[in-house]
Formats: structure tokens, C-alpha cells, sequence
């Protein structure tokens, strides 16, 4: 049995393309797509011992290739090029054998003719100069990207998309929480904010779901709380403290959005698991669904998208994905994390959950990185039906729901 699986359509449920934007086109080359890979720059930033204690894009004292973009305000001049250049050579070595460098690799090789696992001077300043002619007319570039992967829609985090394509907002529940107490005194107070905001991003931006990514900044255990205890918190809060500064708003909030978010039917996206950086202060421990499991069991009516499978616990995202009819499993991520754990995962997945709860999604923040990840996800995927000795058209049909026909069923898309 030979699978082939890029010609499928693809749902893309969560990039932050916008990410790449904060660049301008005519800058853009090699080294800015790499600084846009976290993964690969968390993991350069874990390599060596003296970057412990900080992020690799700590805004003070960040790994060296970032210093130097941030003080050519992203255009370097030829030397600092050089420099630049000269490190990423001298670290990636140590990274070759990842699944974040394979990830690019695979999409430097089909978008842009390069192939090579350890690059060298020449094949750095080939790729570069490729890159940042492609970059002269970046969004039509990247609307070419998308229509290479055949990525019918992709989901746009956070707000507004900057360019016309299959794109769908999504709004982060932090956006919300980050707002300045001002004069929210009490819980009808809070009821009256969080429903007009709700209303507005609906309204501009017609969005497909509500992002909780709460577990980067507190643990994912989210308590119940009463009316009474929030009417305190918030009177005890001044009018320029944030709302997620208090742990008890914090948690009425997040229920507040998921019965709000049940009632519109919106689908809630929820981070679990592995963070994206190297020094972020909350423990992994606190960061696995499980920990969200008595918060997801006392909203029957919502739907949760679980994302990154809770890695490395993966086992628990299967687990309450094939518990409860409303939680979802999102491998995004996972197979430029680790190929093999991703495959461990959809193994297991693909024995205890209908195939109508597992989807997939890059979690990149350029269209190449993305790319590359999709290449890199169907490979894993091809690999663990076709080892599952199963006929053909099982098998097709498997892959057609992990790719595009879960999440279209999931957020009502029409996939034409």
C-alpha cells in the first residue's frame, strides 16, 4: 500500500503568521526566518549553557543573532550579516538531527531548491539571496505557499489577517485579561466587559474560536469561584491592575468564556503541555490537560481543542478525547517537536479515539516553517497508517479526517 497524501485538502487550525509581518519585505532573508522559528531558537538558546535563566528573545540580554537584529532595527548591514551567518553555521550542526530543522529543511528543499542538512558559506548566501527575492512580493509568496500545501484554510492567530488569503481569526482569551481593571467593581461589572468584548471581535472579525493559552503564565487547574469571592478580589484590585492579576477573576473569567463560548458555539482552542521558549516560569507540571480536566467536565456544552497533545503527556490528551465527546486532539506542533513521539501518538490516538476528534495544525510563525511542518506531518502520518496493515481506503479515509475533515465537522468550514 502506497499512500500519497498531498493531494488532500488541509485545515490548518492555528499559525501566527502575523509573526513574520513585524519584518519589512525588502529586509527579509535567511536569518529572519530563522529568528521566526521559536522552536529552533529555543532549542539553539538550550544548547549551550550560558543562556539558562533567560529567554533566547529576552528583551535585555537576548541570544546573540537577535542583539544583533534588534540593534540594526532588522536590517542588518553586510558585516552584521556575516556575524550572523558566521553563528547560525557554527550552532546548527548541533541541531540537524532535530524534527524543528527537518521541518525547514523540508521546506527550504521544495519552496525554495535548496536541499541540505548542514549548510555551508555558499549554500547560506544561495538560500538567502532566494528567500529574499521571493520576499519582494511577500504576500502573493505566501499565498503561494498555502496553495503548494493545498491549505484550503488556515486559522490566523491573533486578530485581524494582514493579507488576503483562506485565512479565519481567532482571539486569545489574554487579550481579554490583559485589560486594565478600570471600572469593572464587581461580577455584573465583569459580566457586561467580557460580553462586550465578545461581541466586538465577533462582530469585526468574524472569528472561529477563542484561544486559551493560559498555562504559559499559571497553572492549568482552574478553580471555581463564587460571585461573592470575585465581588472581594475585585474590590481589593486597583483600577490599573490587570484582571489576570488576580487568581480568582483569572478563574471566573475562564469559566465565564466557556459558557459564553458554548452559547455561540465556539469552539475553545486550549494550549496544554510543552511551552514554546526555555526559561518561561511556569513548571511543566502545570501546564497537562489533566490538570484542566474538572474545568473541561463542568462545561459539557462547550468544545474543547486541545492542542499539542499535552506534550509529552499525550497519553492524557488521548485519554480525555476519548472520555469526553467534547474535547478535541490537536497534534500542532508535535511532529516538529519530536517525529517519533508523534507517531506514538497518533498510534495510540488512531486505537482509542474516532477519527473524527484528531486534526492537525502547524503552530508556525512564517508560511515556511508552516510548510515544512505540514511536510513533515504527513510523512509521520503516511508512516503510521501504511504500518498499520489496514486496506487502502480505510487508511485514505483516516487521513482525509486527520487532515482537513475533523476540523472542517469541528468549526462548521466548507472545504470546496
Amino acid at each position: 500500500m502506497e499512500l500519497d497524501l498531498h493531494h488532500l485538502p488541509v485545515i490548518d487550525t492555528h499559525e501566527h503568521i502575523e509573526n513574520v509581518y513585524c519584518w519589512r519585505a525588502e529586509d527579509m532573508g535567511l536569518a529572519h526566518l530563522l529568528l521566526e522559528n521559536h522552536y529552533l531558537m529555543a532549542l539553539l538558546a538550550a544548547s549551550d549553557h550560558k543562556y539558562a535563566g533567560r529567554e533566547w528573545n529576552d528583551p535585555t540580554d537576548p541570544i546573540e543573532p537577535v542583539a544583533f537584529m534588534r540593534d540594526a532595527g532588522g536590517a542588518p548591514l553586510e558585516q552584521e550579516r556575516e556575524l550572523i551567518r558566521d553563528f547560525f553555521l557554527e550552532r546548527l550542526p548541533l541541531l540537524s538531527h532535530t524534527s524543528d530543522w527537518k521541518a525547514m529543511e523540508l521546506a527550504f528543499g521544495e519552496l525554495y531548491d535548496v536541499r541540505c542538512m548542514l549548510l555551508t558559506r555558499r549554500e547560506w548566501d544561495d538560500l538567502d539571496r532566494r528567500i529574499r527575492t521571493r520576499y519582494a512580493e511577500r504576500a502573493e509568496w505566501h499565498r503561494d505557499i498555502f496553495a503548494l500545501g493545498n491549505m484550503k484554510t488556515v486559522f490566523w492567530c491573533y486578530g485581524a489577517p494582514q493579507i488576503d488569503g483562506p485565512f479565519r481569526s481567532v482571539v486569545s482569551l489574554g487579550d481579554f485579561l490583559g485589560r486594565k481593571r478600570g471600572d469593572i467593581h464587581d461580577c455584573d461589572g465583569l459580566y457586561e466587559a467580557f460580553d462586550s468584548w465578545l461581541d466586538s471581535v465577533c462582530d469585526e472579525l468574524d472569528i472561529i474560536a477563542l484561544k486559551m493559552g493560559s498555562v504559559y503564565r499559571r497553572d492549568g487547574a482552574i478553580i471555581v469561584r463564587s460571585r461573592q469571592e470575585v465581588d472581594a478580589a475585585l474590590a481589593e484590585m486597583a483600577e490599573g491592575d490587570t484582571l489576570m492579576s488576580s487568581a480568582a477573576v483569572d478563574d471566573f473569567v475562564h469559566d465565564l468564556a466557556a459558557s459564553r463560548a458554548g452559547e455561540r458555539s465556539l469552539v475553545i482552542q486550549v494550549h496544554t503541555g510543552y511551552l514554546a521558549g526555555n526559561s518561561f516560569e511556569n513548571e511543566l507540571q502545570k501546564t497537562y490537560a489533566a490538570r484542566m480536566e474538572p474545568f473541561f467536565a463542568r462545561h459539557s456544552e462547550a468544545r474543547f481543542d486541545v492542542f499539542h497533545g499535552s506534550f509529552p503527556q499525550w497519553g492524557e490528551a488521548v485519554t480525555l478525547a476519548r472520555r469526553y465527546p467534547n474535547i478535541y486532539l490537536n497534534t500542532c506542533w508535535v511532529p516538529s517537536t519530536s517525529e517519533s513521539m508523534a507517531e506514538a501518538m497518533l498510534r495510540a490516538a488512531l486505537d482509542a479515539v474516532p477519527v473524527n476528534k484528531i486534526m492537525w495544525g502547524g503552530d508556525a510563525h512564517s508560511p515556511e516553517m508552516a510548510f515544512g511542518i505540514l511536510r513533515l506531518f504527513e510523512s509521520v502520518l503516511k508512516r503510521v497508517l501504511e504500518a498499520r496493515g489496514e486496506p487502502t481506503r480505510m487508511c485514505s479515509q483516516a487521513a482525509d479526517w486527520i487532515l482537513w475533515r475533523s476540523a472542517a465537522e469541528l468549526y462548521s468550514l466548507d472545504v470546496t
